[in-house]
């Protein structure tokens, strides 16, 4: 039993590795495909976009975009849906600690890219996050590497949340609002048992 137990850790433990390898790897050729297609097509490709009033969803935040974040789009709070690898790896993003000075609350909810989600109680917390954010009149940009994938479970979560609805629902809605946006095998299993959270919860406070 304890062979079986053991052998099923290493897998897991060799699966894991490889599937932050390969984000390692995958990250300036999907960094810059994300930047030629905004250069290219930023209507149909925006770097980011308001969701509602409290919630904006993006890509990896620049330096340079600092100023107009804040000045049009009232940020008052960042969650970041990469790992910290990737905040660092181009001189010029933003993270934990550039955000901070500015006074702008930072919170992560670290996930592997292309593969990796997060568990429910993560995504609670980011939840509770972006609603404190939103209670004190500000926006919350909340991003992973494109705003594609791991931000969309994280927004498409909250919409739940706030609007109860059903997670197809949300994520039309999400798409109406970022076209580009995507959910994966995985970003879906946290989405649905999300949602079944939310059940569990409507259902015990009736």
């Amino acid at each position: 039993m304890n062979e079986y137990l053991f052998g099923g850790a290493v897998e897991q433990l060799i699966n894991i590795l490889i599937a932050f390898m390969f984000s390692v790897i995958a990250f300036y050729p999907s960094i810059g495909y994300n930047l030629i297609r905004n250069y290219l097509q930023s209507a149909k490709w925006p770097w980011y976009s308001r969701i509602d009033e409290t919630v904006v969803q993006g890509a990896l935040p620049f330096r340079s975009m600092v100023d107009e974040l804040q000045r049009n789009e009232n940020i008052g709070g960042v969650v970041s849906c990469t790992e910290e690898f990737e905040t660092k790896a181009l001189w010029s993003t933003m993270g934990k600690s550039e955000w901070e000075k500015l006074g702008i609350a930072y919170h992560e909810i670290p996930m592997v890219d292309f593969v990796g989600s997060s568990s429910r109680n993560e995504i609670e917390k980011a939840i509770h996050f972006i609603d404190a954010i939103g209670k004190q009149g500000k926006s919350v940009y909340v991003h992973c590497k494109a705003g594609r994938t791991r931000s969309t479970t994280v927004v498409v979560c909250y919409l739940m949340a706030k609007n109860n609805w059903m997670p197809n629902v949300a994520f039309e809605y999400l798409k109406s609002k970022r076209p580009h946006v995507l959910l994966r095998s995985a970003h879906w299993r946290s989405v649905n048992e999300y949602r079944r959270y939310l059940d569990h919860h409507y259902q015990s406070h009736k």
